[in-house]
């Protein structure tokens, strides 16, 4: 047992192994525990719930009885000839008053649970009570819907009840309801609300009635423990609202009440149309409950200790394979870094199997990677016509170079389109990524046409080495390197172009068929973005001569200068197709020449506002770098569009400099002239020398306003400073700056400033009144 509880203490795997039994034996035995406790609570609390129901039952049945009892007492009134004759007298009579109190008092006392009963008698107010009590008047206020009414109600009577109100259940009886009118008698019965609550009492046993009420369909408490409640409007109580709500004979249900869980159970009298709830707190149910929480967390404990000593004893059992296999793994004894250092036994083995399996794996890859990269070293030396006998062995060169036997070579260039472009949108890992992929792809596709080795070249571009037993393209070549393209285009949207270099003999030209190939591809400039390119596709360009169309140069210039996009677009169509025919140099050098000479012949353009005309030496650039004959088009449209937006800019800009003289001068001349009444547009409009319609467009587009508004707007600055500044009428002061109608000067001036004439020169006294007293 010592050396177990050593192991438990020093080893890892086995104090894993123990918790691990340990905690299926607790989960166990707590889900176990639990699932009794909570079984053996439910069932007591259904028994309670069951219990108060039925004691709810005999107190629902109880009140049910008085409320019969209540009816026959009615009835018994209203058979008796002196009550009914009593109701029909007009006329005071105290003898009839005293048989009448007699009679009814002599009923009261055979029902000890009746406060009081009394008879109103309208016609006379006569009310006889037997307790003596006044008549409430509230009483004939009621709108009653049957022969006989409930109203609860608290009355206050001087000497009465130590100067505290009465709570009754006041049971109203109307002997004439069938014609009832304001003036109708009134039976009325009193039951004191305690004598509910002493029913509620004797029939729950003392205590467990304290908390029993009693409410009212619409949720006013009829009796209560506390005397101050009777009344009250529970219905905001969110367990009254689901008692209403429900509005079942009867039911339980538990509730949070004042942060407390209690349990709700309520009976409906179907007779008084009341409900009797009892609220019972959870923590009073059982009495015990603490005691058998307890007894139950104590067995508990005594069966977990047990399950720990078995999980000891087990682990003990299941760890000794592991333990023998650590022996023989590590033959010296164990010992840890420090008296607390734990002891982790699969982490040991399989740190010791793992590092003999790094260590295989280390030097497999290091011969990889040393035998991969000296052959791609090889290789690059090769295609550059360079020696790697000074860094590399010879008895390395010479198994690489067995593998690269030949005879004859072929060397494959491919270039990928748009990859800058792409670059912007991917990150450089995502760009390797795709030359990578490129080179597997080719290896793989062209491996079954000869050996073949694939060199990434940087950039765009990727190599490859294909070997040949002929000195002739096999045929399959181009439906391979067609299926490459497509692969790329389908996986990896892009498009690649393919220079096929010169078959060569032996190693050492490689390098020519390299140059060669690199030659052929820039050639896709014209054939596209998707070419296969060889000496056979390109020939006929290399040996075209071909000289500078400046004839097309001229009508593009012409074109521009009209501001034509169609004459702009044919004479770039036809320069390109002019110098499609010719090789890959000349058709940059023309082009180059070709924007130099835009450059030349619209060089004044460069004093327009706006404008930046060195944006049209990039262009070289981008015509040096372009991948086909589109873009090379499409830069020229887009810089002759540029050019021509430059030459109506600087139109637009001439004439909005002689327009802004013009407007000036009506400016002006509304200053100077706005005092004579016959000034208008038209008027202004010949002197300009423009159409009034013209001269207004351009008025309104120059000032923001339209030539009348301007006109008023002077006219109206002019007649403030008057009005400020003068004593003349305002009528005057109208005529004085050109409005000669003094209603439409008063309309346009409040318009204008938010008062009248009259009114801005009282504000601008005032203003004067206060500056002078300052």
């Amino acid at each position: 047992m010592r050396a177990t509880i050593k192991r438990l203490v020093r080893y890892k795997a086995f104090q894993k192994l123990t918790i691990s039994y340990f905690l299926l034996v607790l989960l166990t035995v707590s889900l176990l525990s639990s699932v009794l406790f909570s079984l053996f609570s439910r069932s007591a609390i259904k028994e309670i719930e069951r219990n108060s129901r039925a004691m709810l039952s005999q107190i629902t049945y109880a009140s049910d009885v008085v409320y019969n009892q209540v009816m026959t007492i009615g009835n018994t009134l209203l058979i008796q000839p002196e009550i009914l004759s009593f109701l029909d007298e007009t006329a005071e009579n105290k003898v009839s008053n005293y048989h009448i109190h007699q009679q009814i008092e002599q009923i009261a006392n055979l029902n000890p649970y009746i406060h009081s009963i009394g008879i109103h008698r309208p016609s006379t107010g006569t009310t006889i009570d037997t307790a003596g009590l006044p008549f409430d008047a509230s009483l004939t206020a009621l709108s009653a819907k049957q022969y006989m009414e409930f109203n609860p109600r608290s009355l206050k009577v001087a000497g009465r009840n130590n100067g505290r109100p009465l709570q009754f259940l006041t049971f109203l009886l109307y002997p004439n309801f069938a014609y009832q009118t304001g003036g109708s008698p009134l039976i009325y019965i009193n039951v004191e609300e305690q004598s509910i609550l002493t029913t509620i009492r004797k029939i729950g046993k003392a205590g467990a009635a304290n908390n029993v009420f009693v409410i009212n369909n619409e949720g006013k408490v009829l009796s209560h423990t506390d005397s101050n409640l009777f009344l009250d409007d529970l219905s905001g109580e969110e367990y009254v609202r689901t008692i209403l709500i429900e509005n079942q004979p009867e039911n339980s249900f538990t509730t949070t009440i004042a942060n407390e869980m209690n349990l709700v159970t309520y009976v409906k009298s179907e007779e008084l149309d009341w409900y009797f709830v009892s609220v019972s707190p959870y923590s009073e149910l059982i009495t015990d409950i603490d005691q058998l929480r307890g007894i139950t967390l104590l067995v508990t404990a005594g069966i977990v200790l047990a399950g720990l000593l078995i999980s000891i004893l087990l682990t003990s059992n299941m760890n000794k394979p592991l333990s023998a296999l650590l022996e023989k793994v590590m033959p010296s004894p164990v010992k840890p870094a420090s008296g607390l250092a734990l002891i982790d036994e699969y982490k040991m083995v399989t740190e010791v199997f793992q590092s003999y399996h790094e260590r295989e794996k280390s030097m497999q890859f290091v011969i990889s990677h040393s035998s991969r990269t000296v052959r791609e070293h090889y290789l690059h030396a090769l295609l550059r016509g360079q020696s790697l006998e000074d860094s590399v062995s010879s008895e390395m060169i010479k198994e690489i170079g067995e593998e690269v036997a030949g005879p004859f070579f072929g060397v494959l260039v491919f270039k990928i389109n748009e990859l800058e472009p792409a670059g912007e949108r991917a990150e450089g890992k995502q760009q390797s990524l795709l030359r990578f992929a490129l080179g597997n792809i080719a290896k793989e596709l062209l491996e079954h046409i000869g050996p073949c080795d694939v060199l990434i070249m940087g950039g765009n571009e990727a190599a490859a080495i294909l070997q040949y037993t002929k000195n002739q393209l096999p045929e399959e070549l181009k439906p391979a390197l067609r299926n490459i393209q497509s692969f790329l285009n389908r996986y990896f949207k892009v498009t690649v172009s393919i220079g096929v270099g010169d078959i060569s003999f032996g190693k050492g030209n490689i390098p020519s068929s390299y140059t060669s190939a690199q030659q052929y591809v820039k050639y896709r400039l014209i054939y596209g973005k998707e070419a296969i390119l060889d000496a056979a596709a390109t020939r006929h360009h290399v040996l075209t001569a071909l000289s500078y169309p400046s004839s097309c140069e001229k009508k593009l210039i012409e074109a521009v200068q009209q501001g034509k996009p169609e004459l702009i677009a044919s004479a770039i169509e036809e320069f390109i197709d002019t110098i499609s025919g010719g090789s890959v140099h000349q058709i940059i050098t023309f082009s180059t020449q070709l924007m130099l000479s835009l450059l030349k012949a619209f060089d004044y353009l460069q004093h327009v506002p706006d404008s930046n005309f060195n944006d049209y030496l990039q262009a070289v650039t981008e015509i040096e770098g372009a991948e086909d004959l589109t873009e090379i088009r499409n830069l020229f449209g887009r810089y002759c569009s540029t050019i021509c937006k430059l030459i109506e800019d600087k139109n637009h800009w001439m004439n909005a400099k002689k327009h802004n003289s013009l407007i000036e001068k009506v400016q002006n001349y509304v200053h100077e002239h706005y005092a004579e009444p016959n000034i208008s547009l038209d008027l202004v409009s010949k002197i300009a020398g423009l159409s009034p319609s013209y001269l207004g467009k351009l008025f309104k587009a120059a000032t923001g306003q339209s030539f009348s508004e301007y006109l008023n707007n002077t006219r109206l600055d002019k007649a403030k400073e008057l009005l400020a500044g003068t004593s003349d009428t305002a009528a005057k002061i109208s005529e004085a700056v050109g409005i000669y109608n003094i209603t439409y000067f008063s309309t346009l001036f409040k318009k204008k400033y938010g008062l009248t004439p009259s009114a801005f020169r009282e504000q601008e006294a005032m203003k004067g009144a206060v500056g002078d007293d300052e």
